[in-house]
């Protein structure tokens, strides 16, 4: 009795090792469940064979259509473009629709979490073809008339697309025999920006595009243009140059 007993014990424990299969006798896994019971008697099923498949690996892997799962859970749908992944019951505080994003809350659930709201543009625009005459020299920075405005960021900051464009003539010239260079810088704040251009006085209507976007704080932001000559060539220094405003272009604009 001792011996068979013995034998018994072995045979369980060898039993303990063995894949177990379902509906298939060539089980690929250590449980291999063939749906379809159509998976051939030796070898590999085939990758059709195998979409009707579901099994667990050694390593702790299930693969739900795939008998070979490299992670923790593979489903091969055997659509293209389809999962195979499919949620009921679930609950959140939105009801869910086309398109809806998946979460997760404090407690490791997948929850269904409401779509973005679609973002609108705060824009800020002014068009102005005043003329307004202002001095323009070499020994300060001058504010161009007219370009002051004044911008609201709400909490939290934004982005701020700027654009200035300034059509200018000079009405009268300063003193000397040659014609200097002049600058449009732009200013958040009352403090110079690395926003800015240059050219030289021709006699003619000058044109200056002032273009940047900059990450502004929450409150009231003062953005102007100023202009300065720098370099006088033989202009006489700290002589003012007549300069008037032909149209002001300003806009600005960020994602709320």
């Amino acid at each position: 009795m001792k011996n068979y007993i013995y034998i018994l014990m072995l045979a369980a424990g060898s039993s303990f090792h063995a894949q177990i299969g379902i509906n298939t006798q060539n089980p690929q896994a250590s449980f291999h469940i063939d749906g379809a019971k159509d998976n051939p008697t030796t070898g590999v099923p085939s990758p059709t064979q195998a979409a009707n498949d579901f099994v667990i690996t050694s390593a702790g892997n299930i693969g739900i259509g795939n008998i070979n799962p490299a992670s923790k859970l593979v489903i091969n749908s055997g659509t293209a473009n389809t999962s195979g992944f499919k949620i009921t019951n679930l609950t959140s505080a939105t009801a869910v629709g086309t398109g809806q994003l998946l979460g997760v809350d404090a407690g490791g659930n997948v929850i269904a979490i409401a779509n973005p709201a679609p973002a609108n543009v705060q824009a800020f625009e002014v068009n102005s073809g005043a003329s307004n005459t202002f001095s323009v020299s070499d020994a300060a920075w001058t504010t161009v008339t007219g370009t002051p405005q004044t911008i609201t960021i709400p909490a939290g900051g934004k982005a701020l697309f700027i654009n200035f464009i300034l059509g200018l003539r000079y009405s009268s010239l300063a003193a000397g025999a040659a014609a200097g260079y002049y600058t449009a810088r732009l200013f958040i704040d009352g403090a110079q920006t690395r926003v800015y251009q240059t050219a030289q006085e021709s006699g003619t209507p000058a044109q200056f595009n002032l273009s940047t976007v900059i990450f502004l704080s929450e409150g009231n932001h003062t953005i102007d243009v100023r202009m300065r000559r720098t370099a006088n060539i033989s202009v006489t220094p700290n002589s003012p140059q007549g300069t008037t405003t032909l149209s002001i272009n300003f806009n600005a604009s960020y994602l709320n």
